[in-house]
């Protein structure tokens, strides 16, 4: 008879995941800003990718926002980014842009584009696996004239039992049940808001395999993550976040 993993066990392993997943993908992703003077911004969230030169990758309902401010890990200044998107509309929803090597190399950073190598072939998560993904929320994000403070945030959840189908699957988000993990920042703690998911459009979806691999700490590590999913919208019928599954992404890209 299998023994039941206690809910406090539970959430110590979940810390120690999400934590490490935070880390993991800090240079891959970037905020994506819509700074309209007197109105308050659009905003969404791009990944860089390995794949024909550098290119970031988003959904089309954040790309049509274009002209974008982005932020390269590890450079807190923002930047406007100099791209012409590539992007189809729902029910597709994807955009992908090339970002010029001169753009790349303009300011030093600790940005790195993701390995087409980490994206799973079908978002086929075992049963209560840990899926996770990195985002920027509207609430976190204040640009004014002379200041900027955009604070990225990783995700651990789980997908909902039952739900989804053949083009999406879905994502349990229930912002009353948050809690901060271990190693967040105190002074991100001051300030950091989690019950709106707006700004999460176009984050992959990442199947952590935690579970997968048997909730060994000794032995998982981010690396055996794999990107199952681009997160499109949160649905308030569902109270789900609503991810186009990989197996769809690949074959539009």
């Amino acid at each position: 008879m299998a023994t039941q993993m206690s809910s406090t066990l539970w959430k110590q392993l979940c810390d120690h995941v999400a934590n490490g997943m935070k880390i993991h993908t800090r240079p891959f992703v970037t905020p994506l800003i819509e700074d309209v003077i007197g109105k308050p911004p659009h905003i969404g969230t791009g990944t860089y990718l390995d794949r024909d030169g550098i290119e970031l990758l988003t959904c089309e309902h954040v790309a049509k926002h274009d002209p974008f401010l982005h932020q390269f890990n590890g450079h807190q200044p923002l930047l406007n980014l100099p791209v012409t998107w590539r992007k189809d509309p729902p029910p597709v929803d994807a955009a992908i842009a090339t970002i010029a090597g001169s753009h790349w190399k303009s300011v030093q950073h600790a940005a790195v584009p993701l390995s087409m190598g980490r994206f799973a072939s079908l978002h086929q998560p075992v049963e209560h696996e840990i899926l996770f993904f990195r985002g920027v929320a509207g609430q976190n994000v204040s640009v004014g004239a002379n200041h900027a403070r955009v604070t990225m945030t990783g995700y651990c959840s789980q997908e909902k039992p039952g739900s989804g189908n053949a083009d999406i699957f879905e994502i349990l988000w229930h912002p009353q049940g948050t809690t901060l993990t271990s190693a967040t920042d105190p002074e991100v703690r001051s300030h950091f808001q989690y019950d709106d998911p707006a700004g999460f459009s176009g984050s992959l979806v990442w199947n952590t395999r935690f579970v997968e691999l048997g909730c060994n700490l000794q032995t998982w590590t981010p690396n055996d993550a794999m990107v199952t999913g681009l997160l499109r919208r949160w649905d308030t019928t569902t109270k789900t976040l609503l991810s186009w599954r990989v197996e769809h992404l690949l074959a539009w890209l």
